[in-house]
């Protein structure tokens, strides 16, 4: 008996030992996501370097970053202390290259706290992402459709161009169209969130007031559609600076 209860010991701390550890992160630990980018300090200077997330969040926004700078010792920098940051192009876990995400400080709309919101379309018109929103699916996000516009093209080949010159992946403006809501900063406007419910009654105020945006509506009316509002957005920022 004395030999099978130390023979089911043994067994035991052998699974034991066999089964990985796993590690919570406590508040403010870094997490493991990191990147090299840069830091924006508040009189505009950029420094290099890697960037790490801590786990520190107000209002579901991330607040403080560990910096550690090409030449220097890492710190811990807080939303307050920095204008905002970047994340250099990398792979995820499926070798897809993913753009610069570009993050800046904000004071939060609940309690008035810097954080730091991901910047997804910079321009007259700025998109941020809202951390809050619901996420859909690839399948169901997905704008299937394709657009031939006046100053614009959009399919899933080419991806967005607008003019010329400026051109997008079809990837990348997939990606950013599976939110249910976002928040945006028109001109020097208020920061607000925008959803389906209230883009109707806002759109005039973030379109209307560029005659090239009505003649694009015009021939693909689909455009007006919510779920095309990162494409609208992208075509705004360039034909009407």
């Amino acid at each position: 008996m004395l030999k099978y209860l130390q023979l089911r010991l043994f067994l035991c701390a052998g699974v034991m030992l066999w089964i990985p550890l796993k590690t919570v992160a406590q508040a403010g630990e870094t997490t493991p996501m990191a990147g090299e980018g840069y830091v924006i300090m508040k009189n505009g200077d950029t420094i290099n370097g890697r960037i790490n997330w801590r786990m520190k969040y107000v209002d579901n926004n991330p607040t403080e970053i560990k910096f550690i700078p090409e030449n220097g010792s890492s710190q811990i920098l807080n939303a307050g202390e920095i204008s905002g940051l970047a994340i250099f192009p990398r792979t995820d876990f499926e070798d897809n290259e993913l753009p610069q995400a570009n993050y800046v400080s904000l004071p939060s709309p609940k309690k008035g706290t810097p954080v730091f919101y991901n910047r997804l379309i910079d321009g007259k018109l700025k998109v941020f992402q809202n951390r809050s929103s619901v996420v859909f699916t690839k399948e169901t996000a997905e704008v299937n459709t394709e657009f031939d516009g006046i100053e614009f093209r959009y399919s899933k080949e080419d991806g967005l161009t607008v003019g010329p010159t400026y051109k997008t992946s079809y990837r990348i403006i997939e990606s950013r169209t599976r939110y249910s809501s976002y928040f945006i900063i028109k001109d020097q406007g208020p920061f607000q969130k925008i959803d389906k419910d209230n883009y109707d009654g806002v759109f005039a105020a973030l379109f209307g007031d560029c005659p090239q945006i009505q003649q694009e509506l015009n021939k693909n009316p689909d455009l007006r559609k919510f779920r095309n509002f990162m494409i609208l957005a992208e075509v705004y920022n360039q034909l009407c600076r």
